[in-house]
């Protein structure tokens, strides 16, 4: 019986052993350049672009109405200032300039917050987006994987805290970035695939 058990043990860990003496098939990919090079990522920078260029627009007509109000209260001090008003007319004047005064201070404040939550709203969905892209792009690379009977694909470009690339060294990896280049492009818009071959 303990002959039996020997043997049983024995071909246990003589398992991975065998497993191990084919050689993988490994490969490597420079993720961030697939990641910027895919179409959708361009298409995604642009659309924000777009959304903050609508921004800046809105920020700048909101500007208007606060330096509006600021330029009011600044006439209505300059009228209080006229040395033959009674004070009762310099104290309605004066506190003409306070309202116009405190409505530029209110519009200030409104128009942080409004841009504290149009960001907010645009990074949260800017995040949304590059996860999903990043997602395609992952299983793109794993039927490439499934595909070419790759054991392993690493990312190349990721770096370590020393800023040195994580991956510095693999023996008979094929880098598989050009080839997923294509692979992951060759959905593009025709106007886009036209650009990439450029």
């Amino acid at each position: 019986m303990k002959t039996f058990f020997t043997a049983i043990l024995a071909t246990c860990l003589a398992l991975p052993a065998l497993a191990q003496d084919k050689e993988d098939k490994i490969g490597t990919v420079k993720m961030g350049n697939l990641i910027q090079a895919y179409y959708k990522t361009k298409a995604m920078r642009d659309s924000f672009s777009k959304y903050r260029a609508e921004v800046r627009e809105q920020v700048k007509e909101r500007e208007v109405a606060i330096i509006a109000a600021r330029e009011e209260a600044q006439k209505f001090h300059q009228e209080a200032q006229v040395p033959t008003l009674s004070e009762e007319n310099r104290a309605k004047i004066f506190n003409q300039a306070s309202r116009k005064q405190n409505e530029a201070l209110s519009l200030q404040k409104e128009l942080r917050e409004w841009l504290n939550r149009r960001s907010s709203a645009i990074d949260e969905k800017a995040n949304m987006e590059f996860a999903g892209i990043r997602k395609e792009v992952l299983n793109i690379i794993q039927k490439v994987g499934e595909e070419e009977g790759y054991d392993y694909i690493f990312d190349g470009s990721g770096a370590s805290i020393a800023g040195v690339n994580v991956l510095v060294y693999t023996k008979d990896a094929t880098d598989l970035t050009g080839v997923l280049l294509e692979r992951i492009n060759q959905n593009a818009p025709k106007e886009e695939a036209a650009k990439e071959g450029e």
